[in-house]
């Protein structure tokens, strides 16, 4: 079984940016990366949605463009670099001219996120270090106006997204472990936003349910101070191995 921190990355970036539109795309029912490829493309957002998963659909295609650069460019890459990481990762054909048009929209449409990059460089700067939401600290080493510079700006601008990502994962496994040391089931191992478990077969339906209603309801408030804006579910994949995971549909219950 595998449970992963949904839009783990954006949902973050949203609450540390406090981007009105991301806070918004975050909410139940809307879909951020069809958002984006309908800003991009011109179209629909509604339509987009509507036929998004229909595999190799304009729409389709939209939707994987925009999920590409929502991913990409929270982090301030360069428009040279988003247009490697659509073309090496994701085999979407982009041009120098296009990946520049890209960027610009997407810092318009999220006018927060330049407003954020500028706040923790800033910050960095001034203290030395930069924290996650749950106060986990890391110290920027190094000489500002150097040619590490730019690394030492990443850092600030990316430690407190992906860093907090990393302390919901441990938050996550702190509160699970009871549950799995009572029904038997076992933590296999985690991979970036997943955490992935061992369940006795007559558990599944059990488990699914009740790990889900625990991580969705981290205590972020009595461990962390934070109450989070927005909600910050899990998505649950089981199946015999972990090349044959599928998505659990709670809805067909």
């Amino acid at each position: 079984m595998e449970f992963d921190a949904a839009g783990q990355e954006y949902r973050w970036m949203a609450i540390a940016s406090g981007d009105s539109t991301m806070l918004r795309l975050c909410q139940p029912g809307q879909d951020p990366h069809a958002y984006m490829g309908a800003r991009i493309v011109g179209g629909s957002y509604t339509q987009i949605m509507k036929y998004a998963k229909v595999s190799g659909t304009p729409e389709a295609n939209a939707r994987q463009c925009g999920k590409v650069v929502n991913l990409s460019s929270q982090y301030r890459v360069g428009f040279k670099k988003l247009q490697q990481i659509a073309e090496i990762d994701y085999s979407i054909s982009m041009s120098i001219d296009e990946a520049q048009r890209i960027q610009r929209i997407y810092q318009t449409t999220y006018p927060g996120i330049p407003r954020y990059w500028m706040a923790q460089i800033q910050k960095a700067q001034s203290l030395g270090y930069v924290e996650t939401i749950a106060r986990r600290r890391v110290r920027i080493i190094g000489q500002w106006g150097s040619d590490k510079s730019w690394q030492m700006e990443g850092t600030a601008i990316n430690y407190p997204v992906q860093g907090t990502g990393a302390d919901q994962k441990y938050l996550a496994l702190q509160h699970i472990r009871g549950y799995l040391n009572k029904i038997g089931a076992h933590f296999a191992f985690d991979l970036h936003d997943g955490l992935y478990f061992y369940v006795p077969i007559k558990k599944v339906k059990e488990a699914a349910h009740e790990i889900k209603d625990i991580l969705d309801n981290l205590p972020y408030e009595s461990v962390w101070n934070f109450k989070p804006p927005i909600p910050l579910p899990w998505d649950c994949k089981i199946g015999p191995s972990w090349g044959d995971l599928k998505s659990y549909n709670f809805e067909e219950e």
